[in-house]
């Protein structure tokens, strides 16, 4: 009986039916079409804003005075170094390995170059190391395996600040006599392209010549970049760096549960840390770095954790003002739809209070008619949600956006939701009318 009700009702009420059903469409389009941007961009936000910098800095933790002066880390002579950078592939081991987009060691001078004073910084431009198998890697917060095959990366420079505007071309890591300097001081020394110069410490001349000027509008521009070895070579260090710089992705600390937000993990029970610990927030990838490299002060870049954490925080508010208000704005359609159904069929419901239907009975048959076009309008709006993504995600964030399949199941309840908050008041009405009032044309 209530299967030919409804039948019935959409039969006689095609019209007012469809409006609602597209009222319900428009809402989950963009509620699916956000949702699905939310969960599938947001790492290539992330990776995007990696380009701008790198967000953690790892220090040697030996507790000497040392001084940060335009870039360059000023350290007493026999504390160089320390930081062995051979140790730095295990950066690829932690917990979070994927995460980690690029790293590069930085060891720094003052030299002098045509009488002048200048900063030379050795750093890898563009290296390839590789993890052997067999290599210990953590896959949680207590366990651990072993590398099933060999894996390569690229890591250095090129790798976490892309951004460096080029003239020329990039120093070859391999190459000692190999330099890069930065734009300004290139005016000022009066150096092109492809010119030699020789570097001076300690009484020890480095002969070099400009295969590149670096331009980034930062103490950069100020600078002479070598490869790592070189610089070792001129420190006399067989090894070793100031500091390290890692790129990781990392997600918002309000993405973590609740409880664990802003508590100290050494007051955590243990399944509390395992749980902080295999999240990806700043402090679980910083403790995993600290893992790996002992003797570093491993710290976040505040400035720049802080403004990406910020900006991915407020780009998903955003999403989720953006849907609340669209799907309110169905529920209304829907509830003006619903409305006028119910003025329509005053007559209908009075006659089905007459035989004895209660105000269960009748409830049922209108939510049921607001749920199957709940129904209908979610699977129509998770698929104009997929291409509104797709379009989206191509002229927006220039990326294909793959909507995981769970959109489905939450727009479809998100559309029965609309539907069926839209029909609430329409329905209490229709349950509270007087039946003899209304057989009686009142």
């Amino acid at each position: 009986m209530l299967i030919r009700l409804l039948g019935d009702s959409l039969r006689r009420r095609t019209r007012r039916a469809a409006v609602a059903i597209l009222a319900i469409s428009v809402g989950t389009a963009l509620a699916a079409a956000l949702l699905g941007i939310s969960l599938d961009i947001t790492e290539k936000m992330a990776r995007e804003m990696r380009s701008y910098g790198a967000n953690i800095l790892a220090t040697p933790d030996s507790g000497d005075v040392q001084l940060e002066v335009g870039g360059i880390t000023i350290r007493p002579p026999a504390a160089r170094g320390g930081i062995d950078e051979t140790q730095l592939v295990k950066l690829k081991t932690i917990f979070w390995r994927n995460n980690v987009v690029g790293f590069a060691p930085f060891l720094s001078a003052i030299v002098e170059v045509r009488d002048q004073q200048v900063a030379l910084t050795g750093t890898w431009f563009d290296r390839t190391l590789t993890l052997p198998a067999g290599a210990s890697v953590r896959t949680g917060a207590d366990t651990r395996e072993k590398a099933a095959s060999t894996s390569t990366f690229r890591t250095g420079v090129r790798v976490i600040a892309p951004w460096w505007q080029v003239e020329g071309k990039w120093a070859n890591d391999e190459d000692p006599g190999a330099a890069m300097v930065g734009s300004a001081l290139a005016r000022r020394l009066g150096l092109r392209v492809g010119d030699a110069f020789t570097a001076h410490y300690a009484g020890r001349p480095l002969a070099l010549r400009a295969v590149g000027l670096v331009s980034t509008g930062g103490y950069e521009d100020e600078q002479i970049f070598v490869g790592l070895t070189t610089a070792q070579g001129l420190l006399g260090l067989s090894r070793g760096a100031d500091k390290v710089l890692v790129s990781a992705l990392v997600e918002p600390d309000d993405r973590l549960r609740p409880d664990l937000r802003g508590r100290d993990p050494a007051q955590m029970t243990p399944e509390q840390y395992a749980t902080w610990y295999c999240s990806p927030i700043m402090g679980a990838i910083v403790t995993q770095v600290k893992e790996v490299l002992p003797n570093a002060d491993v710290r976040p870049i505040r400035q720049i954790a802080e403004a990406e954490g910020g900006f991915l925080s407020k780009v998903g508010l955003l999403m989720t003002l953006l849907t609340a208000t669209a799907l309110a704005a169905s529920a209304l359609a829907v509830m003006t739809a619903m409305t006028a159904s119910v003025l329509e069929r005053r007559t209908e419901i009075g006659l089905m209070k007459a035989i004895g239907a209660d105000a269960g009975q009748i409830a049922l048959v209108f939510l049921s008619e607001a749920g199957l076009m709940g129904l209908v309008g979610g699977l129509l709006g998770y698929v104009a949600g997929l291409a509104l993504a797709a379009f989206v995600g191509q002229q927006v964030f220039a990326a294909a956006v793959s909507p995981p399949p769970a959109v489905l199941p939450v727009s479809i309840a998100l559309a029965l939701g609309v539907a069926l908050a839209g029909s609430a008041l329409p329905v209490r009405q229709a349950v509270r009318l007087d039946p003899v009032s209304l057989l009686r044309g009142r």
